[in-house]
């Protein structure tokens, strides 16, 4: 894989690592990828070399977790192949490509080159790996919704992220966007939501409040969460828009599209 990054440092540590003395990390297919995994160390300070010895030495792990570790001076260090199934997210490891900032962002702020150097991965990433199409927070995958990790707002994060990605493809016109019908228990609702990029985005608050779904609005981050959990919104207009699949989830809806109506059936 090709990891010369425009922009950014990136240092191959893969040879040099503590690795366990009998146990191997699985491998997979590039394919089998489909999301990038954020985390935070939850230390103050830290190395690829330190996460890795307490990982294969206290952990008792093949080796270091992460496929990638961004210091707070925005240098990238490339830890394990996007092939190897590391320990990170549990029973998402399959299909997650881990990468962390150095930091303990319950009590610290991730740094500008931070944020820029994993926006610039993330987008080379997707270019080498088109399958790894989503980007969650630790705390997004089954079963860590209590794990305050990696302690920053993933709606902005993401929402920052599609901005810088814009800027760096050029794409800066507004992207065609086809009108969606939306049903909730065989009901039309009045609101209606679009599609952009073969993804259905729907609007936030009139789906919740259907669906008797608790809808808050962070106005630090700019954020919005549907029962609880964080969404890959978009603000438009004032209003937030957010992909069917992810609003169902959070709003414990099944879901079904009608490609001949142009309609997200949702059913409760």
């Amino acid at each position: 894989m090709n990891l010369t990054i425009p922009g950014a440092r990136v240092v191959d540590v893969r040879a040099s690592l503590p690795r366990h003395k009998t146990l191997r990390y699985g491998r997979r297919k590039l394919t089998d990828i489909r999301s990038a995994a954020i985390h935070h160390s939850a230390t103050l300070s830290g190395s690829p070399e330190a996460f890795a010895r307490y990982h294969v030495g206290t952990n008792g792990w093949p080796g270091i977790a992460y496929h990638f570790v961004i210091q707070k001076d925005g240098v990238i260090y490339w830890c394990n192949e996007p092939e190897v199934i590391s320990y990170h997210v549990g029973n998402s490891n399959r299909h997650a490509l881990g990468i962390c900032l150095v930091g303990d962002f319950r009590t610290q702020q991730p740094t500008a080159a931070q944020l820029d150097a994993a926006n610039r991965l993330i987008q080379h990433l997707q270019v080498q790996i088109p399958t790894m199409k989503q980007v969650f927070g630790h705390q997004e995958y089954p079963g860590y919704a209590s794990k305050n990790c990696p302690a920053f707002p993933m709606g902005t994060f993401r929402t920052n992220y599609s901005q810088f990605l814009q800027k760096a493809v050029g794409k800066v016109d507004k992207p065609k966007q086809v009108p969606v019908a939306i049903s909730l228990n065989g009901s039309l609702l009045s609101g209606t939501g679009f599609l952009q990029d073969g993804v259905s985005m729907l609007p936030v608050r009139a789906v919740a409040n259907a669906a008797g779904g608790k809808v808050e609005w962070i106005e630090q981050t700019k954020d919005v969460r549907v029962n609880g959990k964080d969404l890959n919104e978009q603000i438009l207009t004032g209003s937030a828009y957010a992909p069917a699949r992810e609003l169902a989830a959070a709003l414990c809806l099944q879901i079904e599209w009608d490609g001949s109506t142009n309609t997200v059936k949702l059913r409760g």
